[in-house]
């Protein structure tokens, strides 16, 4: 499943992770648990959160819902021009899509698109929490300087063939003392992708940051080659992505 809209990159394959599901607690590194807890903990099971997310293709709105194992996740993006509002809604039970308020039949192409279409724009935002899934390895690269400070590294991988994009990779950075999520880079077939943040908001107990991304294209660049210099020197401003209207109602 890859991100056409939100960033030209791949979303991890895994409709798990996006909705929370996978791997156990116990299972993940201490740093990803300890980062898990400190941006909303077991507010991620037991809440609504909704948010406004704008960056260079335009903004959408994410609605999620978790209650335990049960998920509803909403995406709608704005009618604008000669363009209807697209509504796309996925559930345990499957997904729906509507278009100027019409919902549409879908076959199997247009069903796995519309799964795609959710999780490409909500794994993201729900970061951590989102790692939390099956099929997801964790490689610790230790402490790394950036701008003078001293962040964990942690790389992460998929067991080949869980989806179609299995093969890319992310890396991500943590404050070692804290567990916040201060950048994360990832790969894939056209290129790489770094997305450092600039701020962060704290709302009902949820921490979400907005970004700066920065980017190369034309071939896949491995995700080993971020360091502080070749993003200083090889790497374009391509967007910011800002999180607004934040709302987390717990259940």
């Amino acid at each position: 499943m890859r991100l056409r809209r939100f960033a030209p990159a791949i979303l991890l394959g895994l409709t798990a992770a996006a909705c929370g599901s996978g791997t156990p607690e116990a299972d993940l590194p201490d740093i990803v648990a300890q980062s898990i807890e400190f941006h909303g903990g077991d507010l991620y099971e037991s809440s609504t959160i909704a948010m406004t997310i704008t960056s260079l293709s335009g903004s959408f709105r994410i609605e999620a819902t978790r209650d335990g194992g049960e998920y509803d996740h909403v995406v709608i993006n704005p009618g604008r021009d000669d363009r209807p509002e697209r509504r796309v809604q996925l559930t345990n039970d499957g997904v729906a899509e509507w278009r100027g308020g019409e919902e549409l039949p879908l076959d199997a192409e247009a069903e796995r698109r519309a799964r795609a279409f959710v999780d490409a724009r909500v794994f993201f935002p729900l970061l951590p929490y989102t790692l939390k899934g099956g099929d997801v390895h964790f490689e610790d690269r230790g402490l790394e300087t950036w701008d003078g400070r001293e962040l964990r590294r942690i790389k992460v991988t998929f067991t080949p063939g869980s989806s179609n994009d299995a093969d890319d990779a992310y890396t991500f950075w943590f404050d070692p003392d804290t567990g916040r999520v201060e950048q994360f880079g990832y790969d894939f077939d056209n290129g790489l992708r770094f997305r450092k943040a600039t701020s962060f908001q704290r709302v009902g107990g949820v921490l979400f940051s907005d970004q700066e991304n920065y980017a190369v294209d034309g071939g896949k660049v491995p995700v080993d080659t971020l360091t502080p210099e070749y993003v200083a020197s090889s790497m374009r401003l391509l967007s910011t992505v800002v999180i607004s209207d934040v709302t987390v109602e717990p259940l």
